[in-house]
This record gives structure tokens, sequence and C-alpha cells, in this order.
């Protein structure tokens, strides 16, 4: 979970560049990035949801007695 939420907020940094770059800058490569790292970031977060959902499906573990 931590780790997708890691890359998420490399990949939105990534694409906080290239959106901004691309605002100052004309060039074609830096819309395509923006466009593959928005996605990036969406994919991300729905990773790390997915790990958070899944944490709170489970059940706890019992604790094991010994028999006296």
């Amino acid at each position: 979970c931590a780790v997708h939420a890691a890359a998420g907020v490399l990949v939105g940094a990534c694409a906080l560049y290239n959106i901004t770059a691309s605002c100052f800058r004309r060039d074609t490569h830096l819309k395509i990035n923006a466009i593959v790292y928005s996605m990036a970031v969406a994919w991300e977060l729905k990773q790390t949801l997915h790990h958070l959902s899944a944490t709170q499906r489970c059940e706890p573990v019992l604790e094991i007695t010994e028999a006296a």
C-alpha cells in the first residue's frame, strides 16, 4: 500500500511538472507525458484504495490458547 502511495506522489509530481511545462512550451512530448503521468496517478490511486479496502475486510487473527 505504501509503495503505491509513494509511487502516486512521485508520478503526481511528474504530471504536475509536465502540465505546467506544456503551458509554457508547446512541445508535443510534454502533453503526451502529462496524459501518461495523469493516468498513472489515477492507476496508483486505484491500487492504493484497493489495498486499503482489502485490509479492512480482513478478519482478525484469533489467539490460540494452550490446553492445560
